[in-house]
């Protein structure tokens, strides 16, 4: 019987579930941000004694730590990993340790939330501090694992929202709504598999393997990213079938992954359209404006990158005076995008074989 582990949330969960059944888990690490897990300091909490019972639990067992020499002990055939969790919480400061921000507190109430803001430093998803404690932290976590555990499969899970419902649904935009969450959660997660892929060699990436719908059946209820059990069924049947880890994808392509995600833009747009036209605007300043941002900062997090930080606007405004037109797709505006700074994005536009024909068609005139 095989040691199996996850780290992650649902998605790793009902993956495992599914496709390694009769199998031992050693080790899971549920909900937990990249940066805490790596952070080995013990926490001695006060002040929480009488918060509601779900989050004091959450806290106090976060705040135990020994994640990684649990891991290691575990020393697992398998590790799967999916980032859904690390898309979308915020991470607590305390003293000099960090904790993640649990789900349970944002529905506690005003007073548990007040009283958490005055004993922890709140640093905010999306900041430049947060992505880089969550880089520096998968760094390590990288290093970690091709150090104490190179024999261990990696599979880094690739889990893109379902555009597809079929349950019932009280409220008709519920759905629509959580979908559109998870446009911008999505590409953040496909952006820490290529950072980490990469870096820790016996790793995999596996997306479903048929188109993903979601379901009143689904385990943890009816929202994009908690598929049906169908499809996890047979996702795990298909990863068996064509060789388990050694017969998944190793590579990591960028171009592949936003043309994936623009189709599943378009499949979610056709199907709210009849509902809520407004979404596919929606839909549409996401994919122009937050993926092209996570695009440039998160996949490759550097300081360059946050000198002179290029505005969507600017790639727009430099095809316009440059070279007199729009730019053509959207791979072409993330390119632009991802560039270091204005003075790079210019010199590049300048240098390109369109403005040097056209400043020869001017030269002529």
């Amino acid at each position: 019987m095989s040691t199996i582990a996850y780290y992650g949330s649902c998605p790793s969960e009902e993956f495992v579930k599914y496709a390694f059944p009769e199998s031992n888990l050693a080790f899971f690490c549920y909900g937990i941000n990249a940066a805490s897990f790596m952070d080995d300091s013990k926490i001695e909490l006060e002040g929480i004694e009488k918060w509601p019972e779900p989050v004091r639990k959450k806290m106090l067992f976060e705040a135990k730590r020994g994640f990684r020499e649990r891991l290691r002990n575990a020393n697992p055939h398998t590790l799967v990993i999916d980032f859904t969790r690390a898309s979308r919480a915020s991470l607590l400061r305390f003293k000099n340790s960090l904790l993640t921000v649990p789900y349970e507190l944002l529905e506690a109430g005003a007073e548990a939330q007040r009283q958490a803001f005055t004993l922890f430093e709140i640093i905010p998803f999306g900041s430049r501090e947060f992505w880089t404690l969550v880089t520096d932290s998968l760094m390590e976590f990288c290093r970690f694992m091709s150090r104490e555990l190179p024999k261990t499969e990696v599979i880094f899970l690739d889990v893109p929202p379902a555009s597809e419902y079929r349950g019932v649904i009280v409220d008709s935009d519920t759905y629509a709504m959580d979908f559109c969450r998870w446009q911008i959660r999505y590409p953040i997660c496909r952006m820490l598999i290529d950072f980490c892929r990469p870096r820790i060699e016996n790793s995999r990436i596996l997306m479903p393997f048929i188109t993903p719908f979601s379901d009143d059946a689904a385990a943890y209820g009816p929202a994009p990213m908690h598929y049906s059990p169908q499809v996890w069924q047979e996702t795990a049947r298909l990863f068996h079938a064509n060789g388990g880890f050694a017969g998944l994808a190793r590579s990591s392509d960028p171009v592949v992954t936003l043309t994936s995600y623009s189709g599943l833009m378009n499949a979610f747009t056709r199907t709210a359209s009849s509902s809520r036209p407004d979404l596919r605007r929606f839909g549409l300043d996401i994919l122009h404006g937050a993926l092209p941002f996570l695009f440039a900062k998160i996949r490759g997090p550097a300081d360059r990158y946050f000198r002179d930080p290029i505005d969507s606007q600017d790639v727009v405004a430099a095809f316009r005076w440059i070279l007199g037109r729009e730019p053509e797709s959207a791979m072409t505006f993330l390119n632009h995008y991802a560039l270091a700074d204005r003075r790079e994005l210019r010199n590049t536009l300048l240098r390109s074989t369109e403005f040097q024909n056209q400043v020869k068609h001017y030269a002529q005139t």
